[in-house]
């Protein structure tokens, strides 16, 4: 999963090994599957250290709850199953508050604490911490990032694609089987959403796609306000007679544009994928035929992933959480999670458990790659930061208050 803003998301098995908001692979050039090899059970193990860089008590500590409780349950599960031969995993939670000031002291309170890796959600802190990060050759995978903070190749990786790709291959895609230009001309897109949810690359890149395809696209334009505010008249004004919408992804657009006479239909990201507030608000109809690109499965999937987060999450909660945890798809950051595991993993296949350091892990992360139902979806290499391989479009259904997968898992093509 794109994070929220976390976005900022892939993910990512049998008893498989697992993204987020996603998921986790192999190294040494040896492509991994999702079903770990039997374990062996030394008798003493080494203890690996992940750093969890989140919010527990700031303004995104709702949505984050189902986040958390992915990334704890596959430590428990590598750690009960054994699945890193020798290496006992801890995970150390550090409360950001959403609140960058708090961005710097939390990287360093969880290497303190003996952080081998981190693990960070919230965007700004993927900005913040790239610096020091490269600074103290310390690997740190972020749910979101950007194409600037990721590139030239550091220390820093996602676990999500960037926001650039996501826009670029849903309006494409949009535009090649959702919408009949030949006959209705351009379709007119626009987006509108807080100043800190990081859509705006998106937006660039459908923006540029309709300048490159002026006969299918017409850009209306963006309309960004700050974190918080609900001041949403001009965006309504400007966006109502759009045919598609990208709305803020913490859902506070979408019921003042259908007051306001907006029809168009709404596309959604990775980003888009906590269902809670449409829940609560019961806007289920207000949303229907929303149209979503994502690199992970929804609840109702089958597969090797779909069927490990829906076993783990009820063989670890009550029926009570499970109810609310399906209300979103925060619960498989349990793949993001699994990406870090898996990597370690490789790391202390290649140089023993004993040796396993921050330096281990940015090799290992070099040659990792992880695969579902025989297919890859997942990779790092030495000139790539962002894991997703492959992505597939999602189109919500208000009638039974569900998801419904309309495509196969297809290469991800990267933004030009």
């Amino acid at each position: 999963m794109k994070a929220l803003p976390v976005r900022i998301i892939p993910l990512v098995i049998l008893v498989m090994v697992f993204w987020l908001l996603p998921a986790c692979g192999g190294g040494g050039g040896e492509e991994k599957t999702a079903s770990p090899s039997t374990p062996s059970s030394p008798a003493k193990k080494v203890k690996i250290t992940i750093g969890n860089h989140t919010d527990l008590t700031g303004v995104s500590a709702i949505p984050m709850e189902e986040v958390n409780m992915g990334v704890r349950d596959a430590v428990r599960y590598y750690n009960e199953n054994g699945l890193i031969p020798g290496v006992e995993v801890e995970l150390v939670e550090y409360d950001g508050q959403t609140d960058p000031a708090r961005d710097i002291p939390g990287y360093e309170w969880l290497k303190e604490r003996g952080a081998d890796v981190i693990m960070v959600w919230i965007p700004s802190l993927g900005v913040t911490l790239r610096g020091p990060a490269d600074k103290d050759r310390f690997p740190v995978f972020a749910a979101n990032s950007r194409k600037e903070v990721l590139y030239p190749p550091g220390y820093l990786f996602s676990t999500s694609p960037l926001m650039d790709d996501e826009g670029w291959n849903l309006i494409q895609w949009v535009a090649e089987n959702d919408w009949d230009y030949h006959t209705k001309g351009p379709a007119k897109v626009g987006g509108a959403a807080w100043d800190t949810n990081g859509l705006d690359p998106a937006f660039a890149q459908i923006k540029r796609y309709a300048e490159l395809h002026p006969e299918q696209i017409q850009w209306v334009g963006s309309y960004l306000v700050p974190q918080g505010s609900f001041q949403w008249d001009v965006a309504v004004d400007a966006l109502k007679n759009c045919d598609y919408v990208i709305p803020d992804n913490f859902w506070t657009f979408v019921r003042f544009y259908r007051d306001g006479g907006g029809k168009a239909k709404f596309l959604g990201t990775d980003t888009h994928s906590s269902f809670a507030v449409i829940q609560d608000m019961k806007a289920w109809p207000q949303i229907d035929g929303m149209l979503f690109i994502w690199q992970s499965e929804w609840w109702s999937d089958t597969g090797e992933l779909p069927d490990l987060v829906n076993r783990l999450i009820h063989q670890y909660h009550s029926e009570s959480i499970v109810e609310s945890a399906r209300r979103g798809k925060g619960y498989f950051a349990l793949s993001n999670a699994m990406t870090v595991l898996e990597i370690i993993r490789s790391a202390a296949q290649s140089v023993g458990p004993e040796n396993v350091t921050p330096q281990a892990i940015y090799d290992a992360a070099q040659s990792f790659t992880l695969s579902f139902d025989g297919v890859q979806r997942l990779s790092y290499s030495p000139v790539k930061r962002t894991s997703p391989d492959r992505m597939a479009i999602y189109r919500a259904d208000a009638g039974t208050r569900d998801l419904v997968r309309l495509t196969e898992w297809f290469e991800l093509e990267p933004a030009p």
